[in-house]
């Protein structure tokens, strides 16, 4: 079938926002910022996905451009046109922004059938309703590319929870809007269903080319959609960047253990030059250098206690933000830890306990203790076994120093 939903082509931003602003009132009658401050812009064809746990703001920003939220402070623009500015007191109605959205319920009208809940945004555009042959043809190729023609005259009652996604999708995508918003869509199904979901999702936004803000507070599902995440904490943007960036090469504390598995030593920075960072800690020194990340960090699991055994010098990044004196953390991720029986040839080397080893799949995951410092590591495969003192060490580039 010949390609008939448009595809936009653009170089103008297809949402900007600059200072976007939005409090709550608590019950005590104190403000809560729910977004605070937020200045980002969503290129044509990208989609950026807010991550976040819940509380962070990102349902709220997400609301705020689409028009059900009314931000206190703040402009915000789609494809080049303002639809909402604070200073002004412009704010253009949802139904007049050029956008769709795809609900966490996806907002289906029971009573309607699949064919008509995909046609409404056809059937209720300002300026008259087209032609029915046309309705049905976008009607049509909508429910193609999402792969259920055949339950054109279904009732959602009659669906499951996957297929109900898919018609909400489809709603979103018939309209032909140059950006499609997404509140948490794939939350409601299971996770194999999820995981086809996500590639379908990603290869028909590839082809037909809308930009998209998704939200999400789940890790994997922003990874592997998005062209930038922004990691959103206490309403603001902690970290914006492509997702190797986000994981390889957090810019915060926060950031490294919200996305993937982090172990931590604590300490304090005794020196920075050249992009090294010496970190003085209860178990002598931990010097950190420039050199690429890559892995993940996450959180820890276990306490931190003092080691009792020395630990040779470490060498990873010097964060953004390090200040001599300040109170920074050495990060680094479980799949870049090494552990053997013998003491290995690298400097970043200490001695620890293997207490429980685990098998998960595509790897071998170890809890480890050395002197109270609990961590946790991946092997390849083998390597499990009963608990037994062993080397652990991370190579060179692998460390990440990071404000505490």
């Amino acid at each position: 079938m010949q390609e008939t939903l448009p595809r936009r082509a653009t170089t103008t931003s297809a949402v900007r926002l600059d200072g976007v602003r939005k409090h709550f009132r608590r019950a005590d009658r104190t403000l809560a910022a729910a977004v605070d401050g937020v200045s980002l812009e969503v290129a044509p064809a990208e989609i950026l996905v807010l991550l976040g746990p819940s509380g962070c703001g990102k349902t709220t920003l997400l609301r705020s451009i689409a028009g059900l939220e009314r931000p206190d402070a703040g402009l915000v623009e789609i494809g080049g046109r303002t639809v909402f500015d604070a200073a002004r007191g412009l704010d253009v109605p949802p139904e007049r922004r050029g956008l769709s959205m795809m609900f966490q319920s996806y907002a289906l009208w029971p009573h309607l059938s699949v064919f008509d809940n995909v046609a409404y945004p056809l059937l209720s555009r300002r300026g008259g309703r087209p032609p029915k042959s046309e309705v049905a043809a976008q009607v049509g190729q909508a429910l193609e590319l999402v792969g259920i023609p055949e339950l054109a005259r279904q009732h959602p009652g009659e669906l499951s929870g996957g297929q109900q996604q898919r018609v909400a999708l489809a709603r979103a995508l018939v309209a032909g809007d140059g950006l499609i918003l997404f509140d948490e869509p794939l939350s409601n199904v299971d996770a194999k269903v999820r995981e086809r979901l996500r590639v379908e999702l990603l290869a028909m936004q590839r082809r037909l080319g809308f930009a998209a803000v998704y939200v999400t507070h789940d890790q994997t599902e922003a990874m592997e959609l998005a062209t930038r995440i922004a990691v959103m904490r206490d309403g603001r943007v902690e970290q914006l960047g492509p997702p190797r960036e986000i994981y390889d090469r957090p810019a915060t504390r926060y950031v490294a253990n919200f996305v993937g598995i982090a172990n931590e030593i604590p300490g304090e920075v005794a020196s920075m030059r050249d992009g090294r960072a010496v970190l003085r800690t209860p178990h002598g020194p931990l010097t950190g250098d420039a050199g690429p990340l890559t892995g993940a960090i996450g959180p820890l699991t276990g306490a931190i206690g003092p080691l009792t055994g020395a630990i040779g010098p470490l060498t990873g990044v010097a964060g953004p933000g390090l200040e001599e004196g300040a109170a920074a953390v050495a990060v680094w991720r479980p799949e870049h830890g090494r552990m053997s029986a013998d003491q290995p040839d690298e400097p970043n080397r200490w001695r620890a306990r293997r207490r429980v080893s685990m098998f998960a799949g595509p790897h071998v995951e170890h809890h480890l203790d050395a002197g109270g410092l609990a961590c946790r590591l991946w092997s390849g495969s083998g390597g499990a076994g009963e608990e037994q003192e062993v080397w652990l060490s991370v190579p060179p580039g692998r460390l990440l120093i990071l404000p505490a």
